[in-house]
């Protein structure tokens, strides 16, 4: 099971998720977690790495964790205020995601921002 730093970044009730070169469905931002780098740290990172995006602030939400068969997605909430510069080496596109529209994402997505919106409640 690989760890792995998962990102929920909000902005304006949007939730930012980004797709693979060479993938169909989108996901939250974030990667799999270094050797002893907590998963916090993974996507604060990740989120750098992938959308040149620092976060300002970071709040680790276990609540929201989730197991896959091949991730376990340790979550952690991100706010920035930096616009996205993708990394186009390693990402096809982005966009905000109202949680309306239905889109091609992988099932931990909605599992996960379904998670913290509960949880924020």
């Amino acid at each position: 099971m690989r760890r792995r730093g998962t990102a929920i970044v909000i902005r304006e009730d949007r939730v930012l998720l980004v797709r693979d070169r060479n993938m169909t469905k989108y996901s939250l931002p974030g990667g799999k977690a270094n050797k002893n780098e907590p998963s916090m740290a993974a996507a604060i990172r990740e989120l750098y790495e992938e959308c040149r995006m620092t976060a300002d602030t970071a709040t680790r939400i276990p609540e929201c964790d989730y197991q896959g068969s091949i991730n376990q997605h340790e979550v952690s909430l991100l706010n920035t205020a930096d616009d996205v510069i993708l990394n186009q080496k390693e990402l096809a596109e982005y966009i905000w995601w109202d949680m309306k529209d239905d889109i091609p994402c992988y099932p931990h997505v909605s599992k996960i921002v379904n998670r913290y919106f509960d949880s924020s409640d």
